[in-house]
């Protein structure tokens, strides 16, 4: 009776043990695979913010097109900037947002982009500037910025640029 019971337990433990590792592995490789296609939806869907690289240029393209700009100074060897570019300026929304602005990203170590530092008064990195498409200084931030922040202050000079145009005339938006 004795043997019979142990053979029993062990035959019940091995079952479970057997169940268990089966469906847990099935499981964890299951999820393996949603994260595939979940990582893949993610890279598929979105896009990188394109910036520019020269002020001038840039400007003539967002009168062209009358967008308003979006100025990203910053450095290669600060950390704060290339946190930026990794994660704030990869959130989908920040991405959406870009394309209604035309950006640019000027190296404040680079001699050609020191005249429009010294324009902007731009003195620390990172520092997000915000024009109309006339050269007028929307909004500014000398910070480091989260991708939702980012976003709020997308949307703010993009509400500012429709005030601007509505109440003010382009007229009125150049010469301020």
């Amino acid at each position: 009776m004795f043997k019979k019971t142990t053979f029993y337990k062990l035959g019940v433990a091995a079952v479970l043990i057997f169940g268990s590792v089966a469906f847990w592995g099935e499981r964890r490789s299951s999820l393996d695979s949603t994260r595939a296609n979940a990582a893949v939806e993610t890279e598929v869907q979105t896009d990188r913010v394109e910036f520019l690289s020269d002020y001038d240029e840039a400007m003539r393209v967002a009168a062209a097109e009358s967008k308003p700009a979006l100025i990203f100074f910053m450095t290669k060897d600060c950390k704060h900037s290339q946190y930026m570019l990794r994660t704030s300026f990869t959130d989908p929304e920040v991405e959406r947002l870009a394309r209604e602005f035309v950006c640019v990203e000027l190296d404040m170590d680079d001699p050609k982009n020191e005249e429009v530092c010294d324009a902007f008064d731009v003195v620390s990195s990172p520092t997000e500037l915000f024009l109309s498409s006339y050269g007028v200084t929307l909004q500014r931030a000398s910070k480091a910025q989260s991708g939702e922040s980012l976003r709020k202050q997308m949307q703010s000079a993009l509400t500012t640029v429709a005030w601007r145009a509505a109440h003010l005339g382009e007229d009125a938006a150049i010469r301020r």
